[in-house]
């Protein structure tokens, strides 16, 4: 069983602060679309629970930053001896506030209006990448992470996988119906899918740096 309601370590506010993570040796600031995924996450987890008895945790808390540049960890250093890691501003796609992406884009003829954007030229070179670390509440410690193209073609990647998945891997699914989120439905199956398909994906460590570079 999962308990449904918000608790303490799920708040959205734990996700506003510029903090140091002493265990993993990183800087992290609060990220534009953790206050989303979070609550797909737990979505998934509940469903796993309800619909199949197997979920990742009974009592699990899923956070997600924005793990700072080293450019910018003496900032962030400042801001919290300075006590204005209360003030934090969300992280966008390239390392920066949204506010300093958005100047950025605009000084390059690059803010595109609804329903425009980058030619898939433009993006040849961008990569986003994903570090995960799960610790067990009697210690036990995994890694793994991702790293795929631009975050906006990895998200149709998904999209177009978990269909895929669907339409041709039904009889390898748990759940066969309902309101799920793309790991409930998908399962393993969309996992082999996806790595099929060319993204990058390291289980028990995170990439090396020569790694952190668009799928070929």
């Amino acid at each position: 069983i999962c308990v449904p309601s918000t608790r303490e370590e799920d708040k959205d506010e734990n996700m506003t602060k510029i903090s140091e993570d002493k265990k993993l040796g990183v800087w992290r600031a609060p990220y534009v679309h953790s206050f989303f995924d979070t609550r797909v996450v737990r979505r998934s987890n509940m469903l796993q629970a309800d619909l199949g008895n197997q979920p990742y945790g009974a009592a699990m808390s899923f956070m997600e930053y924005a793990m700072l540049p080293a450019e910018q960890v003496a900032a962030a250093k400042r801001n919290v001896k300075e006590g204005r890691d209360d003030q934090a501003k969300p992280m966008g796609q390239y390392g920066m506030t949204l506010e300093e992406e958005e100047a950025m884009l605009k000084s390059e003829g690059r803010e595109f209006k609804e329903g425009e954007g980058p030619s898939v030229e433009d993006i040849s070179d961008a990569w986003s990448g994903f570090f995960l670390h799960a610790e067990s509440v009697n210690g036990n410690q995994a890694k793994c992470s991702f790293v795929g193209a631009d975050g906006y073609y990895e998200t149709s990647r998904i999209a177009v996988e978990t269909a895929l998945t669907l339409r041709f891997d039904r009889s390898k699914l748990a759940f066969k119906g309902g309101v799920l989120t793309p790991s409930a439905a998908g399962g393993s199956p969309l996992v082999d899918r996806l790595i099929s398909s060319g993204v990058k994906f390291k289980m028990g460590e995170w990439m090396e740096s020569s790694d952190l570079a668009p799928p070929s």
